[in-house]
């Protein structure tokens, strides 16, 4: 039973809602000043630019109900292209994040073409060759990428001299990085609330449902998969994007297959067809490895052993293995069901007046089987 009980559309539940969110956005804005290194800032702007990807992985396998093993590649794509242009042709960063969107948009639908035939495992299939050929292809094209050394900026994103991040501030240019990189994947879950909340999200999910229904209510499914692909692989390139504003360096290696798996089980650890989910996924891929790797270094019968990198990854596993027994239904999942004890919304439907409940139907013996608009108690006044 809940302590608290608030009716939706009420100006107690926009107070709750109001709270939570300034709650939320303090605490992103708090977190440069939390941290006590340069280093640790720089692992919370990656944070944000994984939670992007993962938030683009969530369309096409939480919304939309398709399975990809291949949105490394797109990350990879909107990465090289930051880094090729910043690095080549002097373009400044933000001016790239378009490009990269459209980039990656156009191999989204060109690899979201299989779907229109194929789907399951196969479709992971397809996808998994696009992640596996995507580092080679780094590596054949080296007059552009550099091959194996990797594409490297030799200037990061400097913030401008009316800004307090100057050089002289504490962590100044690593913090403005995070705040911008923050200010930019917020524009993203933003517009991905609203195209879900759109008749185009709308659809999304039906066909996600049950295609048979969406397709009788007028849903073009071929339309709507290639799409959706093609949408998912455009934030994926903005996510590529945002990381080499963290750091201006891409290497075949960071975007191959291990990434693509790894996005997956960020995205189960965080919830799948949740938007927020994308966070406490995104942390999970940051910090779990690097805290796995601090307790194994810091562990007397293995520091300084051949085999402690090894037993990192062990307990990598084992951590990964806990999140998926204890919440299956991800961390999204487990706080709502804590909050469910806590505080319980009663909905109250848009085209109801503000406060009013919906009028209860009739009894189930007081309808008239061959009439059902007509009760038992008002049938005789009807002719």
């Amino acid at each position: 039973m809940a302590k608290l009980t608030l009716t939706e559309r009420t100006p107690a539940h926009l107070a709750y809602r109001l709270v939570g969110w300034g709650l939320a956005a303090a605490a992103l804005l708090y977190l440069p000043w939390f941290a006590h290194t340069p280093a640790r800032i720089d692992q919370y702007s990656q944070v944000v630019a994984y939670a992007v990807a993962i938030l683009a992985l969530n369309l096409v396998i939480g919304y939309s109900g398709q399975i990809s093993l291949g949105h490394s590649a797109f990350v990879g794509i909107g990465a090289y292209t930051t880094v090729i242009l910043v690095a080549d042709h002097h373009w400044s960063y933000f001016a790239t994040l378009p490009v990269s969107f459209a980039l990656a948009f156009v191999v989204g639908v060109v690899v979201g073409l299989p779907a229109l035939r194929i789907r399951g495992l196969y479709l992971a299939v397809v996808t998994l060759a696009v992640a596996t050929a995507f580092p080679t292809l780094v590596l054949k094209f080296d007059s552009l990428t550099n091959g194996a050394n990797g594409k490297q900026a030799k200037e990061k994103l400097v913030p401008p001299s009316w800004t307090p991040f100057d050089a002289h501030s504490r962590f100044g240019p690593v913090a403005y990085r995070y705040f911008v990189i923050l200010a930019i994947a917020v524009v993203v879950f933003v517009l991905v609330r609203n195209l879900l909340r759109s008749r185009v999200g709308r659809a999304l999910i039906a066909s996600r449902d049950n295609q048979t229904s969406a397709a009788v209510a007028g849903v073009n499914l071929p339309v709507y998969r290639v799409l959706v692909f093609g949408m998912s692989a455009a934030f994926a390139g903005v996510a590529g994007s945002l990381l080499m504003i963290y750091n201006p360096q891409a290497t075949d290696g960071k975007f191959g297959i291990e990434l693509a798996i790894f996005l997956v089980v960020a995205l189960v650890i965080g919830g799948v067809a949740t938007l927020s989910g994308a966070v406490p996924g995104a942390l999970a891929y940051v910090f779990i490895p690097y805290y796995a790797t601090q307790w194994t270094d810091n562990f007397g019968f293995l520091k300084g052993r051949p085999g402690a990198a090894s037993i990192s990854g062990v307990v990598y596993g084992v951590l990964l293995l806990g999140f998926v027994f204890l919440l299956p239904g991800g961390v999204i999942d487990g706080l709502r069901r804590l909050r469910a004890r806590i505080v319980r919304v009663v909905p109250n439907p848009s085209w109801l007046p503000t406060g009013r409940a919906p009028a209860p139907r009739p009894d189930a013996e007081d309808l008239d089987p061959t009439f059902p608009q007509l009760t038992t108690t008002n049938r005789g006044n009807n002719p």
